[in-house]
């Protein structure tokens, strides 16, 4: 898990390195009521099909799928196997974003893999959406009369722009909040105001406002962190190139987040230890890391002292928004589109998600029987103990309840947008200078706009 960790922790904390260079273009001019740019994907080349090219490195977990899938389809396809090529990353972050960055300069150029995939935050699929980078696979899927109907389709339709399939999501998260009844009762806190992300800030508000408050609203800082995307505020216009700070809920929240304690930014909530510090009166809310393990390891241990309870952090409008953690997507003037097209069908297919079941403990497939099939397997198929030995609560294992699990995935259902994340235009990692108390909220949010306006219309 170390990998990943890190993985996530250095999208919140530093510049990643890929589509800087790559993805270059000249300024144009933007403003509110210009009409968006249509999204044009160019005419496919000639197509060959005679192979199969894809690049990914060994940094992270989705390394681990990709073995796998390699694996597995070419055992399938002795006739027409995939050619991978896997670079080896030392466990280096700046090696891996190195290479990556060099992947997505011979992808602009016209070169490179036939299949580019992306993982939380590497590259800014948005950008390169717009850049005509990616072929459109949709017609692949329509000849195929591709059964949709098993997939979370909010998070599929997040790679659907003006029609074309451009991005195949796999893997998502939604931010999940948990707790005990004793801790609402205790802070008065209204689950019922937060059906709305407004009603979730004025509860947070009331908490913060209240002297006599113990607990922190939440264990980790990290959890509030991208709340601009949670709450779907739509600040950055990629159509447009143009972004706009002035939405009050920014301001709230940036001055919620700056006065929030517990765990500092970069720090998780994990498993047992959340579970503690909800029953001893140290936070309200927990928001485990990994998401899908997490779950199985921290709030279902909030039951065994008392009732626990979830919750979604909703948009504006009450509806989920998901962030896309792995997808997909094919160079636009590959040869091999049907090929490409093979592969991502198996990547899709339930034989792969049930062949690769014990990598699934990081985020949620976009196959809801993956989902489904996990949580069989992680119940009532293990060999070893849920929580480990020795543990705070001196626990030999953890009942995970049939009904937990299916309200937390009918909560996926209720995802209304899904949105691929990307650090230069991440809110918060803009407004550090606010968050450390250097600057004011007028002149951090100044230059965060001026750096972002920048950022877009390169």
């Amino acid at each position: 898990m170390k990998p990943v960790r890190k993985r996530v922790c250095r999208k919140l904390l530093c510049l990643p390195l890929a589509c800087l260079l790559a993805l270059t273009a000249c300024a144009q001019d933007t403003g509110a009521d210009t009409e968006p740019a249509p999204i044009e994907v160019p005419p496919p080349v000639e197509q060959t099909n005679e192979g199969l090219n894809i690049w990914y490195t060994d940094y992270g977990m989705t390394a681990k799928y990709l073995d796998a899938a390699v694996t597995q389809y070419n055992q399938q396809h002795p006739d027409n196997p995939i050619t991978a090529e896997k670079y080896f990353a030392d466990d280096s972050a700046e090696s891996n974003d190195e290479a990556t960055q060099q992947m997505l300069t011979e992808v602009m150029a016209g070169s490179g893999p036939d299949l580019i995939f992306f993982d939380v935050g590497n590259m800014d699929i948005e950008k390169m959406v717009r850049r005509g980078v990616f072929a459109d696979l949709e017609p692949y899927f329509e000849a195929d009369n591709f059964d949709w109907s098993g997939y979370n389709q909010a998070v599929m339709d997040a790679g659907v722009w003006d029609g074309h399939r451009l991005v195949i999501p796999l893997q998502y998260n939604f931010p999940m909040l948990y707790t005990s009844q004793t801790a609402l009762d205790e802070t008065g806190f209204s689950m019922e105001n937060c059906d709305t992300f407004g009603g979730l800030l004025d509860e947070i508000e009331a908490m913060q406002a209240d002297p006599g408050q113990t607990r922190d609203v939440f264990r980790a800082k990290f959890t509030f962190y991208d709340f601009a995307h949670y709450a779907g505020i739509p600040y950055v216009d990629y159509d447009r190139q143009k972004a706009d700070l002035s939405f009050p809920e920014l301001q709230r929240s940036a001055e919620i987040f700056q006065n929030l304690g517990g765990l500092e930014l970069g720090t998780y909530d994990m498993g047992i230890d959340s579970a503690a510090d909800i029953r001893d009166g140290k936070a309200l809310w927990t928001c485990p890391f990994p998401p899908v393990d997490g779950f199985y390891t921290g709030p279902e241990v909030i039951n065994t002292f008392d009732d626990m309870v979830m919750m979604p952090i909703r948009d504006v409008d009450g509806g989920i928004q998901a962030e896309i953690t792995w997808a997909v997507a094919v160079r636009n003037n590959s040869p091999n589109l049907q090929n490409a097209y093979e592969f991502i069908k198996y990547l899709l297919s339930e034989e792969y998600h049930t062949e690769t079941l014990n990598y699934r403990w990081l985020y949620y497939s976009v196959l809801d029987a993956a989902n489904d099939a996990y949580f069989q397997d992680y119940v009532y198929g293990r060999a070893v103990p849920l929580t480990p030995p020795k543990n705070a609560y001196g626990l030999d294992s953890v009942d995970v309840r049939q009904e937990d699990f299916d309200e937390l995935m009918d909560y996926t259902r209720q995802i209304t947008g899904a949105y691929f994340s990307c650090a230069e235009t991440n809110f918060m990692r803009n407004m550090r200078g606010y968050i450390s108390g250097e600057v004011s909220y007028e002149d951090a949010v100044k230059e965060a706009e001026r750096q972002m306006n920048l950022y877009l219309s390169e």
